[in-house]
């Protein structure tokens, strides 16, 4: 059996207010032409689908298209579990309905324990599930983190493993060690969230969400498949794409995704954005931090004509020498306070035709005092 596993699709995603819906659907219909192309035969979604708990219409909409290619046109079971930033009860809605078509979605504790059983197969489908929810489920009041949570689950399911089939667990957590990007913060506090590997020792193999680096963790048995595209800035550099399980060969392998249009950072002056020396792609998504902009009226324009998709500008400020000097100005008159000053701060003194208008500006306040 081939088995895709793709997560963290965040269908919806906006990056400083700049919707993705086109970048995504071009990675979903190359992902189709993958299932294609490998011939697989169960394909693997580790959670966050959506993300937002509410998606859009069109977010929606391109999903559903997604679904309906893998699904129905083709025919292939497609298990799926809700991550930290769906909605759960709104993506499990008419999960019964779709199970008979075998779009099998876990979204609720009282998934996790009856398997999908395909051919020598047994996958179970583990949602992302607060500590609340589960303490009320097992009747607990020991469970307070994720970690007491995914250990009640799974050792209810580790007591009916049977053994003659491949066990696979299909989850969306944080696991102890895993690398962790701004896109994924919203689950991580401190280190109470993080799940052990040991947890699924009893596993063939584990296939994973939320992280969203297919390199967050190093095991032969547990798997992240990273997210299908960059979300944040602090992502370039990391692999995107999707993992394929081949349980017959016993092989895993990652296959890259290619975006139309990838993030990338650039540091330099202003100047050498406006002449195109940073070694940056005009055309990618782009956040540059640039100094020297301190004169420059609204540089964001400026530097829009150039590169059109930028998202982020960080000013670098230099760093300034600073030297207090104490005196003693009670006994100054005003205009020796005032031609004081000017030469601490200019280096300068004020010349003839600046004294008399510093006269005049003082007399005329001094005549307007005594009114």
């Amino acid at each position: 059996m081939k088995i895709m596993h793709i997560g963290d699709l965040h269908i919806g995603r906006t990056i400083n207010q700049h919707v993705l819906l086109e970048d995504q659907k071009e990675l979903l219909d190359q992902i189709i032409h993958q299932v294609d192309k490998e011939q697989i035969d169960v394909l693997v979604i580790a959670g966050d689908i959506y993300d937002r708990s509410i998606p859009s219409k069109e977010a929606m909409q391109l999903y559903e298209a997604f679904i309906l290619q893998i699904n129905m046109t083709r025919q292939i079971p497609v298990l799926a579990v809700s991550g930290n930033h769906d909605g759960a009860e709104r993506l499990g809605h008419a999960k019964s309905y779709f199970r008979q078509h075998h779009y099998y979605l876990s979204t609720a504790l009282d998934d996790c324990f009856t398997p999908v059983t395909i051919e020598n197969t047994c996958f179970y489908l583990v949602p992302y599930i607060e500590p609340a929810s589960a303490r009320i489920y097992f009747d607990d009041e020991t469970i307070r983190t994720h970690h007491d949570t995914y250990q009640a689950i799974i050792q209810r399911i580790e007591q009916q493993l049977d053994h003659t089939y491949c066990n696979i667990l299909v989850s969306h957590l944080f696991v102890a060690g895993g690398e962790v990007t701004d896109s994924e913060r919203d689950l991580v506090v401190g280190t109470i969230e993080n799940v052990p590997k040991a947890l699924f020792s009893a596993f063939d193999y584990t296939m994973l969400g939320h992280l969203h680096t297919p390199d967050a963790i190093k095991d032969d048995k547990v798997y992240y498949s990273g997210s299908i595209m960059r979300y944040s800035f602090n992502e370039v550099g990391q692999r995107k794409g999707y993992r394929i399980f081949d349980t017959e060969e016993k092989t895993v392998t990652f296959q890259p995704l290619k975006a139309k249009r990838d993030l990338e950072v650039g540091k330099g002056t202003f100047e050498d954005a406006m002449h195109l020396r940073l070694n940056v792609n005009q055309d990618a998504y782009l956040k540059l931090e640039l100094s020297e902009m301190e004169a420059v009226n609204d540089p964001m324009t400026k530097l829009k004509t150039i590169y059109p998709y930028l998202l982020e500008l960080k000013p670098i400020l230099q760093s300034v020498e600073h030297e207090v000097v104490s005196k003693d100005v009670t006994t100054l008159s005003p205009i020796a306070l005032i031609q004081s000053f000017y030469e601490e701060m200019t280096d300068e003194t004020l010349d003839n035709e600046q004294m008399e208008v510093l006269h005049e500006m003082l007399n005329e306040g001094s005549v307007d005092d005594e009114a």
